[in-house]
């Protein structure tokens, strides 16, 4: 790697002259204020202590990878039994390159080879394999690199799927699938801009894909992979977001009743950039299945916020997604299979229905919202404390990625039981602290400005895995 480094270099800056005001012009942001000696006045010095200084931090981020960039089993971890399959899915913003020359000055203190899409092409590359997946799940795939992808990728035989961001982003998600161990059965992308709607104005999306194993139409598995709003002030547009997601997912998840008449889901995993911190109000609604909001800070929805709170529109009743994230129009389920039964406007095939007058407030409007898909985070957070968790840099290193899995299935009332998918282990992160020692992403051996997440997990045959109980939480009795 470091010969790569080097012709790199070389590549990059045909002369001298033309090397050093690249690379030394990253000093303006402390990359290389060490640079004051006097033989540093030899511009050949020059070149040579900042190549140094390159390799010095390329070898301090490889040892931070093959430390902390593991595989790491969870002390719960099941034992694998005949008739489950193990498989492995991995999440990673990739950071389109249009949007970071659209957004230069975000990555003005970063090693200007390391931002080329030749150079983070093939390191994200080696990244995907490494972890070697089953299931690949992208955000930010630029429309005219996924050509370039699907060839890079063709010896894990993968199927894909992909959902561009609608408007004239450049970018989407994209859903990689093996075709040996999977089969596709049904898939949905969702377009979160739905006009006239406040809340939904903006252009991200979501892409849903409903698998099953191979020689076994038992064993099924639903995936989804977004990319929330950006816009840190506007906690408000990811929660209607994230409703409209459940809603598809629970459409999709779909698999029959309990005697007792309470659904039953297929197990799920939702993973992508949410651009949310843990334990805010949207990620409390992903993982205890409740949400109080009419109470909270209209635009942060924190408990005690600036400005006024939210009240309790979120969605009209126009859009069909009740409170329960359901669409209203499949609440007995007679047409869970047929998406025109739901109102979302897709701009591929579905227009929006208009409002009606009279339209009820139930179950729509409550300020509550509630869903009984049951998902846990993969990874420990650690909010606090010093070993807290990172997966981006956003003035300073946070979490906003996720990867959710449906631990335990809803059985009425207040029972619940353990899902047929187990997780097993868990790709490592950084924490706060190593992520602040390797100074930027991406860089000379990171691809992306997101670390990936990855999981191992078993699918059980399904029906197989509700032995043990789950003692529900206290938001979970609300259900």
């Amino acid at each position: 790697m470091i010969e790569l480094l080097m012709k790199r270099l070389c590549q990059q800056h045909r002369s001298l002259s033309s090397f050093l005001p690249s690379v030394l012009g990253s000093s303006r942001k402390g990359s290389f204020r060490r640079m004051s000696s006097p033989e540093t006045k030899d511009p050949f010095c020059q070149a040579k202590l900042a190549i140094d200084e390159l390799i010095r931090r390329y070898n301090s981020q490889l040892s931070m990878c093959e430390s902390v960039r593991r595989w790491r089993t969870l002390p719960t971890a099941p034992r694998r039994d005949p008739g489950d399959v193990q498989f492995t899915l991995m999440c990673y913003n990739i950071l389109a390159q249009e949007l970071l020359e659209m957004h230069a000055d975000l990555y003005d203190r970063h090693d200007s080879v390391a931002l080329s899409w030749p150079h983070r092409y093939d390191r994200l590359m080696a990244e995907i394999n490494l972890v070697r997946p089953d299931i690949l799940c992208l955000q930010e795939l630029q429309d005219d690199h996924r050509e370039q992808f699907s060839n890079g990728l063709a010896n894990f035989n993968y199927g894909m799927l992909y959902k561009k961001r609608t408007g004239d982003k450049p970018d989407g998600c994209a859903i990689f699938f093996r075709r040996d161990l999977f089969e596709l059965v049904d898939h949905q992308d969702v377009e979160y801009y739905q006009p006239s709607v406040k809340l939904l104005d903006r252009e991200n999306v979501a892409l849903i894909a409903k698998l099953q194993v191979k020689g076994n139409p038992t064993q099924r598995l639903v995936v989804a992979t977004t990319h929330l709003l950006y816009n840190p002030r506007r906690q408000d547009v990811r929660l209607a977001q994230v409703q409209v997601l459940l809603a598809e997912l629970d459409r999709l998840a779909f698999s029959g009743r309990f005697a007792n008449g309470t659904p039953k889901y297929t197990p799920s995993i939702v993973c992508g950039d949410f651009n949310l911190q843990p334990y805010s109000a949207p990620y409390m609604l992903m993982t205890t299945g409740y949400l109080q909001y009419d109470t909270l800070s209209a635009k942060t929805l924190e408990p005690h916020g600036p400005g006024s709170p939210l009240g309790r529109v979120l969605l009209p009743p126009s859009l069909g997604i009740t409170d329960d994230c359901r669409h209203e129009n499949l609440t007995d389920r007679a047409n869970q299979d047929d998406v025109r039964a739901t109102r979302l406007y897709n701009s591929q095939c579905r227009q929006p229905r208009p409002p009606q007058p009279g339209e009820p407030t139930e179950p729509f409007c409550q300020g509550t919202l509630r869903h009984h898909l049951k998902y846990a985070s993969a990874y420990r957070h650690n909010i606090g404390e010093g070993n807290q968790e990172a997966s981006t840099f956003q003035r300073d290193w946070i979490t906003v990625d996720y990867l959710f899995y449906s631990k335990h299935q809803h059985t009425g009332g207040k029972s619940f039981t353990e899902s047929d998918l187990k997780l097993v282990s868990v790709y490592g992160l950084p924490t706060v602290r190593q992520a602040r020692e390797i100074y930027a992403i991406p860089n000379m051996y990171f691809g992306s400005d997101h670390f990936a997440l990855a999981g191992r997990f078993l699918l059980k045959p399904a029906g197989t895995a509700t032995a043990a109980a789950a003692k529900p939480t206290s938001e979970e009795s609300k259900l």
